[in-house]
């Protein structure tokens, strides 16, 4: 079962880079949605504080969560970045 954590954990990692790699070639972030990132943001801080408090020291969900979080909050800023460059 293990398994299948580092799976989810993976993709999850890997589904946000592709925006990232994306914002910095274009410079252009007019139809990303900040409230999705927002959102995220909340829920990853969330699942985070959930994970330390109640689950215990899961490296794995851990792991996720944070690089998660960080992957968003590097999307939320470079999409008001380029939102303010090209207004």
């Amino acid at each position: 079962m293990e398994l299948f954590g580092i799976i989810y954990s993976i993709s999850f990692i890997i589904c946000y880079i592709p925006q990232i790699i994306k914002l910095i070639q274009t410079k252009k972030s007019g139809d990303i949605s900040i409230s999705l990132f927002g959102l995220s943001i909340f829920g990853y801080i969330s699942a985070l504080i959930y994970v330390l408090t109640v689950i215990g020291f899961d490296i794995i969900l851990i792991i996720n969560y944070s690089v998660c979080l960080i992957f968003c909050i590097i999307i939320t800023v470079l999409t008001l970045k380029y939102r303010k460059c090209y207004k």
